[in-house]
């Protein structure tokens, strides 16, 4: 399987200071990467601005001219958590950039790669139609989603959501829309309060919605098994000719922004059985850096998903082993999505 990197130079463009998703997350992420790409022989590409026609295909118009003059006249809190700076819309742009340039890396005419992993802030998957939150400013998964089905031609798109926060802005675009298909697996209950298992679709769109809220504690073996029982199937079943994945690393054990207790294996996994699913679908992937805000692990976590994307073994040395955890009622969760989905899905 191969792999590749499309990198964000301009990151630190988005300047956000203190914030916890702030310009030294991925210095440490580019340098390990790097070498691993170097290594195993991996291309590395560069991001490009998104165009606002391609923004608009998510966002309202309204939306993107807001962040645009905020950011102009920034520092600007757009809401409690979400803040823009004087060059965050132009690198804005170049994250939403790279989901296209790797969405064209692995399924464009000129395919150059199986998957690519696009490492990327601003992060996207809290913006929704019409509105910044929760550090994301647009949504770069449903940008490439809309891309991938209006520019490349392909039917339908699957969206992939293992940040430990839901993803209600790739949700909530995407909510009436039976083109793509969103799983999301995240802790339950967290920010931003999204997420519940009876969330799935409207109109159109029912069904097509796919959450997974996890116990807190929950940690490799509940994530895995959720995958194995509810994702892969239901994701077969929609037959996608693209995988986007939203892969935010934050819901590792040494993370302090919840409380799951994932390891760099855990990553790994997901991200192999990611791969190996559209490896047998004869399918690209995208992968799109999504939360993660502790830099000393961070590094190690995105090795972990790199190597699991393009088959290689990865070196964990150095990763916080999980505690281990009681019953925190994951067999009663994981039967009560089963029948929720299992009126749409034959799972």
């Amino acid at each position: 399987m191969k792999t590749g990197l499309v990198l964000l130079r301009e990151q630190a463009g988005h300047e956000t200071g203190s914030h916890p998703e702030n310009a030294k997350r991925f210095p440490g992420v580019v340098e390990r990467l790097g070498n691993d790409s170097r290594e195993h022989g991996l291309p590395i590409l560069d991001s490009r601005p998104a165009e606002v026609e391609d923004l608009l295909r998510a966002h309202t118009e309204s939306h993107v001219e807001n962040v645009r003059v905020a950011a102009e006249s920034g520092p600007t809190w757009l809401d409690g958590d979400t803040v823009a700076s004087p060059q965050s819309y132009e690198v804005a742009l170049r994250s939403a950039g790279a989901a296209l340039v790797a969405a064209d890396a692995v399924s464009g005419p000129d395919r150059s790669a199986d998957s690519m992993f696009a490492i990327v802030r601003p992060p996207g998957h809290h913006a929704t139609a019409d509105r910044a939150m929760g550090f994301c400013l647009f949504s770069n998964a449903a940008v490439a989603a809309r891309y991938a089905r209006e520019s490349l031609g392909i039917d339908r798109v699957a969206v992939l959501d293992w940040d430990v926060h839901h993803g209600n802005g790739t949700q909530d675009i995407l909510y009436d829309d039976p083109s793509v298909l969103f799983v999301s697996f995240h802790q339950w209950p967290l920010y931003p309060g999204s997420g519940w298992i009876d969330e799935v679709g409207v109109g159109e769109g029912r069904g097509f919605t796919v959450n997974l809220p996890m116990p807190p504690g929950s940690g490799d073996r509940e994530h895995l098994e959720g995958f194995q029982a509810i994702a892969g199937p239901i994701l077969d079943q929609f037959d996608p000719g693209l995988l986007i994945v939203s892969a935010g690393q934050d819901g590792h054990v040494a993370d302090q922004l919840a409380s799951q207790n994932l390891t760099a294996a855990g990553y790994g996994a997901l991200a192999r059985a990611s791969a190996e699913f559209a490896a047998g679908k004869g399918i690209g992937l995208v992968a799109l850096h999504e939360g993660g805000y502790n830099p000393e692990t961070l590094p190690l976590l995105d090795h972990a998903v790199y190597a699991g994307l393009g088959g290689f073994t990865p070196d964990l040395t150095g990763d916080t082993p999980a505690p281990e955890v009681g019953d925190n009622g994951w067999p009663e969760r994981l039967a009560q999505i089963r029948r929720a989905q299992s009126v749409y899905w034959p799972i």
